[in-house]
């Protein structure tokens, strides 16, 4: 079962990131604008994934344990920026080369840094300890709050099978909130 933050706890733990530093906020994004898995933030590297003219990440491996692999799925995939995500990587104070999350020597960021990142930043938003996984749920959950196509999630996502996708789709169905007033009277004929 996936537990998604809110819209609330998603605002407050992106302020909480911007607060741990630039390249933690970035990451941050990566995982609630983008749906990356920690993995493959930590693989991810600016030649070779990320295009600011055309606003796409591409996903091409991950790193866990200090193993880079390809990405779980087996399955490169490319995702559209948010304009917040597209904003977070281009204030990153960096040569564009290397690693987009990365140590001052240029290093990747290991498991260790990244978890302990995750739990100072969801303390700092007074959220409880979670990992960076559930800002995946939350994109997934919120892409199908939004109408996202789930076969376009499904591409987003990295997911093999349809079935893992509709689980969001079912979530924000469970979650549907009424239209609120003001569209609906801005799209009422006179």
């Amino acid at each position: 079962e996936i537990e998604p933050w809110d819209f609330e706890q998603y605002a407050r733990l992106l302020a909480a990131a911007k607060l741990e530093g630039p390249e933690w906020y970035a990451a941050a994004c990566l995982a609630g604008e983008a749906g990356l898995r920690s993995g493959e933030i930590k693989a991810l590297r600016w030649r070779e994934d990320v295009d600011l003219i055309a606003k796409t990440i591409t996903v091409n491996q991950q790193t866990c344990y200090g193993e880079t692999t390809t990405p779980k799925g087996r399955t490169r995939r490319t995702i559209p920026m948010t304009d917040a995500l597209h904003k977070a990587l281009k204030a990153l104070e960096t040569v564009r080369e290397g690693y987009v999350v990365r140590n001052l020597d240029g290093s990747a960021k290991t498991d260790g840094q990244a978890n302990a990142a995750i739990l100072r930043i969801c303390r700092r938003a007074q959220l409880p300890e979670k990992r960076w996984h559930t800002l995946r749920h939350t994109f997934g959950t919120h892409a199908a709050l939004f109408g996202v196509n789930p076969w376009r999630l499904q591409s987003w996502m990295g997911h093999k099978r349809i079935d893992e996708t509709m689980i969001y789709v079912h979530v924000a169905e469970a979650h549907r909130r009424e239209i609120p007033e003001p569209i609906l009277e801005a799209t009422k004929t006179e």
